[in-house]
């Protein structure tokens, strides 16, 4: 195992995922709404802000899916970001009153997502069509 140290004083890290091939490390700051993407050395190699990575509550809000699709999201967003850490390739808006996002899970095998909410006992499920030549979701 190896351990690292990031000097990341001036925020709080609420996200963090590393890609399927282990050559990034995602790292979320859900305070200020952004993305970094680190480097197995620890470098960071590209830093994506975006309002709709805005998070109150303070669960993870990052998804590192086992096929390489990365997910961020917001209170009410769900956003697919490149694996580069640079782009985002598709938002996601859940338009319901006082429900926030909690946790989001995607199974390849099925091609579904799941996204469980707070503030009340339900998980939303959505049927998936994949890209395979782009890798972007479709909901």
């Amino acid at each position: 195992m190896k351990s690292c140290f990031v000097n990341f004083a001036c925020f709080i890290i609420t996200g963090v995922g590393v890609s399927s091939d282990g050559k990034r490390i995602y790292v979320t700051n859900s305070t200020d709404g952004q993305l970094f993407t680190l480097t197995r050395d620890v470098e960071v190699a590209a830093t994506l802000a975006d309002l709709a990575f805005k998070c109150t509550n303070s669960s993870c809000n990052l998804h590192v899916v086992a096929t390489g699709q990365v997910f961020v999201f917001g209170n009410y967003t769900l956003s697919q970001v490149d694996t580069d850490g640079k782009k985002i390739l598709n938002t996601m808006i859940l338009d319901i009153d006082m429900i926030h996002i909690g946790s989001v899970y995607f199974s390849k095998d099925t091609s579904k997502m799941m996204i469980g909410l707070i503030n009340n006992n339900h998980v939303l499920e959505f049927n998936t069509n994949m890209d395979m030549a782009f890798r972007n979701f479709h909901f």
